[in-house]
């Protein structure tokens, strides 16, 4: 019994790295950014510094543009591998890295920026600024470096003096570096990362600061492309068919005893789009802790019950209890006017 009871850990334990793993939904606003970057890609090639076009992907938290530009990013190399294997070789570990992936930091500094790019390539960051800027546009050539991404660009707050220096130093990588450059971020429409400067008056520290609409345009605003990712919403037939398209794909991948095929995908669709307020990144999360939990708890299965268990995030949670009070208020409202149409017991009016 002790035996059977290891195995049937083990073998929960391997489920739930699977669940957490569990496949990213190929969307078609996945598609539509990976030709966008493909293009890109090409176009910047052979283009001498100084004119390879970029790509900011602007949207509200959690619609999923970290997840998107990561799946790009690796179908890109995955891609790769498949083209070039000999780019791949054991004995050249470390020395092809044709995509640079940096995740943004609160009030991040120039230097830190190029000190997360050396430590990705694996490159020496003592020194000077300088010492570790010229390390990094080296060795970004010597391993083929093709792909920057840089997630969470709403960080560089140009209110400070550190959020326009960081600014600057994107641009100058985007001039030296032979490299596409691709950003995400949340109101980069509104970020001094488009116009010229930033505050010409004191200004709070961390206060959210909004660059004149008519002000001077930045060379970032000239080579850089600004295109929007939102989260589904469910006002057409088609985004209907695209969010149960993509509840499907998730749902075929599950590794569950006895989840009933498909019921995700027919009868909780629009629950989904509810508890998640239409977010990819909060359906990933949704259905990988309820599959985990299925698995924990032996139901074996994700039903309404187990997704309505599960705790999202705050925003999440947050726009889920408007739905509900809505509903609710509805309900309410209809019982009242069923009430005011019904005959009274003693048959008055």
């Amino acid at each position: 019994m002790d035996k059977d009871d290891a195995e049937r850990r083990r073998l929960n334990r391997s489920r739930n790295r699977y669940h957490s793993a569990l496949v990213l939904a190929w969307t078609p606003a996945v598609q539509h950014f990976e030709t966008e970057i493909t293009e890109l890609l090409a176009a910047n090639e052979m283009a001498p510094p100084g004119a390879r076009l970029g790509l900011l992907i602007d949207g509200p938290p959690t619609v999923g543009k970290s997840t998107l530009v990561k799946m790009i990013g690796r179908q890109f190399e995955q891609d790769l591998r498949e083209d070039f294997p000999e780019r791949f070789a054991p004995e050249r570990l470390g020395a092809y890295v044709p995509v640079v992936y940096i995740s943004l930091t609160d009030q991040v500094t120039p230097k830190q920026i190029s000190i997360a790019i050396a430590r990705y390539l694996n490159v020496p960051t003592s020194g000077t600024k300088d010492t570790i800027d010229d390390r990094v546009l080296t060795a970004l050539t010597a391993c083929g470096t093709q792909l920057i991404i840089f997630d969470d660009l709403h960080f560089l707050d140009c209110s400070l003096k550190e959020g326009r220096a960081s600014n600057d130093h994107i641009k100058f990588l985007a001039n030296h570096a032979p490299c596409t450059i691709i950003g995400t971020g949340v109101d980069l429409e509104d970020s001094p990362l488009l116009s010229e400067g930033g505050p010409t008056g004191p200004v709070k520290r961390n206060a959210r600061v909004k660059a004149p609409a008519s002000g001077p345009r930045t060379q970032t605003a000239g080579r850089f492309s600004r295109q929007e990712l939102s989260a589904f919403a469910l006002d057409s037939k088609r985004s209907i068919v695209e969010w149960v398209g993509v509840i499907s794909s998730l749902e075929k991948a599950l590794a569950l005893y006895r989840h009933e095929e498909k019921s995700l995908t027919r009868q909780h669709w629009r629950y989904l789009h509810e508890r998640t307020n239409g977010s990819i990144a909060g359906l990933h999360a949704l259905i990988r802790r309820s599959a985990v939990r299925a698995v924990q708890q032996g139901t074996e299965a994700i039903t309404r019950e187990v997704m309505d268990s599960i705790v999202l995030s705050y925003a999440h949670e947050r726009e889920y209890a408007k739905v509900t009070d809505l509903k609710s208020r509805m309900v309410a409202r209809n019982a009242g006017k069923q009430n005011k149409q019904r005959p009274a017991a003693d048959g008055s009016a």
